[in-house]
């Protein structure tokens, strides 16, 4: 354990020390995802589908704020959805224009979930969203993860009806166009039943976390990984929607292993060190808990070089 929470703290100086040029790289990667992601499921652009075009975007994108790497790759997107289809891509622009104009207004600092959460879908790792949302940030969140949740959706569906929309598109139907992606997307009750369980999810593992009990950082982990397995169970049963029990029950386990990950860099305390203290004022008594966190001071490694020196010796004749 102790040399885990060396390596954590070595980790710790190494961002502190590097941070301006890991943050970029963080972005490239992230944004690198996002666009080949968008490439492979919705990339009817063949220009902003070209791998070159790709990296330069990623490149640009790697030394700007989130807000405008979220609001640019909505764009590419849209750009590439407007490609398969005119009207298509209008009633996406108007979609995501609402939530881009609630997400700027309610969780401009946690805007990164609107791009975490398709991420994290389509690398199968779904349910560990809720439980990060819960962890680091506050209840506001559940707006992010609810617009990430539909974008998602929105390029899931398109992406698998392209052929059935370009058909539409082609037989001049407009109207019908509109409608049948409508349909796919508002009779989608997994849709409504992942953004239910996400948001229930992110506060019970809040609230569980932001109590007084000792290991309150893992209760709330392995409390939220199976609040969410039986959500989305139940609801699929409910629903008869369609879900692979297995897959589920093993993506609950996985999150809950991640997030005790994250908890292990972002929060370590120390229970067995717990002190308690009262005092009081005018008007409260206070009764405080103290945790004291664990702080472990990396050891510095000091190599002395040692140089030989010969001394020559001189020859007097």
């Amino acid at each position: 354990m102790m040399g885990l929470l060396v390596y954590k703290e070595k980790l710790k100086n190494f961002y502190a020390e590097h941070e301006f040029y890991v943050n970029p790289i963080i972005k490239f990667i992230s944004a690198f995802i996002a666009l080949t992601l968008i490439k492979k499921n919705v990339g009817y652009n063949d220009l902003l589908t070209m791998w070159p075009v790709i990296m330069g975007i990623s490149v640009i994108m790697a030394f700007m704020p989130w807000t405008i790497i979220i609001t640019a790759l909505t764009a590419i997107m849209c750009i590439n959805i407007f490609t398969l289809s005119i009207e298509l891509g209008a009633l996406v622009v108007i979609i995501l224009l609402i939530m881009l104009l609630l997400y700027f207004r309610f969780t401009p600092t946690q805007g990164i979930f609107v791009l975490f959460v398709p991420m994290a879908f389509f690398l199968k790792i779904p349910y560990i969203v809720p439980i990060i949302a819960g962890l680091i940030c506050t209840p506001v969140s559940i707006v992010s993860v609810t617009f990430g949740t539909i974008v998602y959706y929105m390029i899931a569906v398109i992406g698998k009806n392209a052929d059935a929309i370009q058909n539409v598109a082609s037989e001049g139907t407009n109207a019908a166009n509109l409608n049948t992606v409508l349909k796919m997307i508002s009779v989608n009750n997994q849709l409504f039943l992942v953004i239910a369980a996400f948001i229930i999810t992110t506060l019970v593992v809040y609230f569980i976390r932001r109590s007084s009990v000792n290991n309150a950082w893992i209760i709330a982990i392995i409390v939220g990984g199976v609040v969410d397995c039986v959500i989305i169970l139940v609801g699929a049963l409910t629903l008869n929607t369609e879900y692979s029990i297995i897959g589920v029950i093993l993506g609950s386990v996985g999150s809950i292993l991640l997030g005790c990950i994250i908890q292990f860099f972002v929060f370590s305390v120390d229970y067995s060190r717990t002190e308690h203290t009262q005092f009081e004022d005018d008007e409260y008594y206070y009764y405080v808990k103290a945790v004291p966190k664990i702080n472990v001071v990396a050891p510095e490694m000091n190599v002395k070089r040692i140089n030989a020196q010969r001394k020559k010796k001189k020859n007097w004749k």
